[in-house]
């Protein structure tokens, strides 16, 4: 008696789950997308009140509102050829990159505002 190998066919992934995994990420990077926004607009305010608005970061304010979409289009550029999870990891990859670097930007504007507070 013996055992049959369980040889079970791969799963064929189909073009709209990639779709769907990039429609997801889209939604993340999209929201990294709107903080910058927001920044672009209250930043410069707070700077205003401060009576320090010469020192806005203004190449930091839109570099905020550039990066997410230039990372999520990276990332699915270098993912373009890769099946559906080492292509989510690149995403996951780019998304983990893009909030990194959005805390940065923000650490940095707080620097900025500090240094020209005289503090």
């Amino acid at each position: 008696m013996t055992a049959a190998p369980s040889t079970r066919a791969p799963r064929e992934e189909r073009p709209s789950d990639s779709w769907i995994v990039a429609l997801l990420f889209a939604l993340a990077f999209g929201y990294d997308t709107v903080e910058g926004v927001a920044n672009l607009q209250q930043l410069p305010l707070l700077y205003l009140g401060s009576d320090i608005q010469g020192a806005t970061p203004w190449w930091l304010l839109i570099a905020g509102v550039a990066l997410p979409g230039l990372l999520f289009l990276a990332a699915l550029w270098i993912g373009r050829r890769m099946r559906l999870v080492p292509k989510a990891g690149i995403l996951l990859v780019a998304l983990g990159v893009s909030a990194q670097l959005s805390l940065l930007a923000e650490q940095f504007a707080r620097q900025i505002a500090i240094t020209a507070l005289g503090g």
